[in-house]
């Protein structure tokens, strides 16, 4: 189902939307939805995290990033749990900053609320130089349940036979 909203053609469709080069919004990956113990132990990280504000920034002023003019959001996000992370890994509890492609945001791939706690599984070097946490394409990002922690736990322990 397509729709033109503020003259930007969307494509609607049952899981998130992802934004592509011709300013439309097509499927979000699927590994957005799901987690098992493969998607799992392909991360470096695993962490749950409540997001606690958000800030608009913009790609020029920053150094270090492959294309100029491509828009980030950064959120300040609180971490509260590492389930996973490599031994050499910067991740600490706390306040971390967390950056998301504004295109990817806008098509809501992912869907992020402020005061909402997530699961975060990604690669700390997908940062692209930004000095935080990068939400890519391979990221997933999926609103917290309480009842996943028993489960998560679980993937802790399997996971020291995946590597």
């Amino acid at each position: 189902m397509s729709a033109i909203r503020n003259n930007v053609a969307w494509e609607e469709s049952a899981h998130h939307r992802r934004y592509k080069a011709n300013n439309q919004c097509g499927k979000c990956r699927a590994s957005t939805k799901r987690l098992n113990l493969n998607k799992y132990c392909k991360r470096d990280y695993a962490i749950l995290g409540r997001i606690t504000d958000r800030h608009k920034k913009s790609d020029s002023s920053q150094t270090g990033t492959s294309v100029s003019g491509t828009s980030w959001i950064r959120f300040t996000l609180n971490v509260d749990f590492i389930y996973k992370k490599n031994p050499n890994s910067r991740i600490r509890r706390g306040d971390v900053s967390l950056y998301v492609h504004s295109a990817d945001l806008a098509c809501r791939c992912p869907k992020i609320k402020p005061n909402k706690s997530y699961l975060i599984l990604g690669q700390e070097s997908d940062g692209g130089g930004q000095g935080g946490l990068t939400v890519t394409q391979r990221s997933i990002v999926i609103e917290w349940r309480d009842e996943w922690h028993r489960r998560m736990r679980r993937f802790q322990r399997r996971a020291r036979s995946c590597h």
